[in-house]
Parts: structure tokens; C-alpha cells; sequence
């Protein structure tokens, strides 16, 4: 289950962008593979395009004290993900 929430104003995130942030709070790990479903519905998409997505997002959330870490060769990570959960008072997030 992805998270649902209304980020803050002041985190100008595109669509694609929120859909991804929501997926980082929504799962401990989100892969490479599961970002390029997130972003274009399909796994058969070269993987830069994550990267820079990625890239964006921190670009846009990092004033804020949010932290994304990659895990080498698997994924994506939120740091300390189930406080900023809670900051942003998000709907059920099970995982």
C-alpha cells in the first residue's frame, strides 16, 4: 500500500516526483525496478531515468532535512522514514 498525503506547498514536487517520494514513505527499500513501475508503469525502461528523478526530488526535499540515501545496486532509502511519516501525518502506510 503506497502512502496518500498532501505534501507541504513549499515541496514544488511534479506529480511523477510525489508518486516516488510517496513510494520511498511507503516501503523501506524501494528498488530500481519498482521506481521505473512507479514512473512509467513499466520495468522495461533504462534506469537513468530513476536517477534523475531521484536527483530532483532530493534537489527539492533536502532544505527540509529530508535525507534519501542509494543502496548500491538495489534501490532507494528514506531516511528515518517512519518520522517523517508521522511529520506529514500521512494516511496507513503498512510497510
Amino acid at each position: 500500500m503506497v502512502a496518500c498525503a498532501a505534501l507541504p506547498a513549499n515541496w514544488p514536487l511534479t506529480p511523477k516526483e510525489r508518486e516516488l517520494f510517496l513510494a520511498l514513505l511507503s516501503y523501506d527499500t524501494v528498488t530500481k525496478e519498482m521506481a521505473m513501475l512507479v514512473l512509467y508503469g513499466t520495468e522495461d525502461r533504462p534506469d537513468h531515468g530513476v536517477a534523475m528523478f531521484m536527483s530532483r526530488i532530493r534537489a527539492k526535499t533536502e532544505p527540509h532535512s529530508v535525507k534519501i540515501e542509494t543502496i548500491n545496486r538495489t534501490g532507494y532509502r528514506l531516511v528515518d522514514r517512519l518520522v517523517w511519516t508521522k511529520t506529514l501525518k500521512l494516511d496507513a502506510v503498512e510497510h
